[in-house]
């Protein structure tokens, strides 16, 4: 019995690295969109990269739509 929760928490150990590590590189590229267009941007949980317009923040991918 001892040995089925370590492997249950081995296994959530490492989904919990691997969302970690894919927030990082999240907004580690929101932060470069931000450098390269010289626009302000802010990394929203659960939203993904906004970047600030004139109508206020506006979410990257739809960012087309709203200029």
């Amino acid at each position: 019995m001892k040995r089925k929760h370590l492997g249950l928490g081995a296994i959530a150990g490492l989904a919990l690295t691997g969302l970690a590590i894919t927030a990082a590189v999240n907004w580690g590229s929101c932060q470069w969109y931000g450098y390269q267009t010289e626009r302000q941007t802010k990394f929203a949980p659960y939203v993904g990269c906004m970047v600030k317009s004139r109508a206020g923040w506006v979410p990257r991918n739809e960012l087309r739509t709203a200029q």
